[in-house]
């Protein structure tokens, strides 16, 4: 199977996305994860939809030197469940590498990738040998981890040995500059609430300017109405107003966050920081050190800083690597 079929099987499979999540589906990944309502299924495969095209995956591939006739290695890829699908680009590049998937899969989220997987396969049956899920009988080729810090530690001691990708929490920022108009502003809204604040790419932390009040935010985050009610959100929300009212710490309620001023770059769910700054370009200076903590920033473009448009932190392309790891680039040199 050459990478020209390999492709070709991925773009009929973002064609049949949408068909595939009909029936008890979506209610079983609701079952395994109360976090993965329908808006937010239904978000992650809307993205995958419009990234996997012929013309996409092309483009994508194009960039690299993806050889042929090659032994397959084993990958074995071991995904979060923190949002529906987050280890679905880790799923792609790892076949359309030509490399064979062993998935160690969240049980928060293995029946949506379990269900797209099958209909892969019966779109190009060749895939059937590329896909294993369980326990190896030998040791794999290949790692790549996605968990929590502590977790990290644990894929270290196991993993370290052999050729691996171990990422750590992330989160995400943005730097307000003061220029906002009501549609950045309502996109950043976007940013901070899509998937619940729970991806790496959610925006946690707000950098306000010098003098900027934090209630201009109130009006776009209280309109956002794209996701579905979801409880354990609700009781986080509930949950932290009460502890920072014991606790005498001032917050700005809205309906679906509060607003609390810490310099902190991570937040609990419920909560988005937010600090001042007096220089715009000094403060990217400043988080320089910090960059392996964040997985994006969103704000105004200023100078060549990497700062995407408000609204796209949740928007990734294939060409957009978690940690800013090329996750293709290590595939082919397994």
């Amino acid at each position: 199977m050459d990478l020209k079929t390999r492709i070709s099987a991925f773009a009929e499979l973002g064609t049949r996305l949408p068909a595939i999540m009909t029936g008890s589906l979506p209610e079983q990944a609701f079952q395994a994860n109360n976090w993965f309502t329908k808006s937010e299924v239904d978000r992650a495969l809307k993205a995958w939809t419009q990234l996997l095209t012929a013309s996409n995956l092309f483009r994508w591939t194009d960039l690299y030197n993806i050889r042929e006739g090659l032994s397959n290695k084993n990958v074995l890829v071991i995904t979060a469940g923190n949002i529906p699908l987050v280890g679905f680009h880790d799923f792609v590049s790892v076949l359309i590498t030509g490399n064979r998937f062993v998935g160690k899969l969240s049980s928060r989220d293995d029946i949506l990738l379990t269900a797209i997987a099958g209909e892969l396969i019966k779109i190009e049956p060749h895939f059937s040998e590329l896909i294993h899920s369980g326990e190896l009988s030998t040791s794999p080729d290949a790692v790549i981890a996605t968990g929590s810090n502590n977790s990290s530690r644990y894929f270290q001691t196991e993993y370290g040995h052999i050729r691996h990708i171990i990422r750590k929490n992330r989160s995400s920022a943005a730097v307000v500059d003061g220029n906002e108009t009501h549609e950045d502003l309502r996109n950043l809204a976007c940013d901070i609430l899509q998937y619940y604040g729970l991806g790496c790419r959610s925006v946690s932390h707000l950098f306000l300017p010098a003098g900027y009040s934090p209630e201009n935010l109130v009006e776009p985050l209280n309109s956002y109405t794209e996701t579905d009610p979801c409880a354990s959100f609700s009781n986080n929300h509930r949950f932290q107003k009460a502890r920072l009212s014991l606790l005498n710490i001032p917050f700005i309620n809205t309906d679906p966050v509060l607003l609390v001023e810490n310099e902190s770059l991570h937040s609990p769910i419920g909560i988005v920081h937010y600090s001042y700054y007096t220089d715009k370009q000094n403060l990217l200076t400043e988080l320089m050190p910090y960059k392996t903590e964040i997985q994006c920033l969103c704000g105004h473009k200023s100078g060549n800083t990497e700062l995407l448009p408000y609204g796209t932190a949740q928007k990734p392309e294939l060409w957009d690597y978690a940690d800013q790891m090329d996750t293709m680039e290590f595939l082919i040199n397994i």
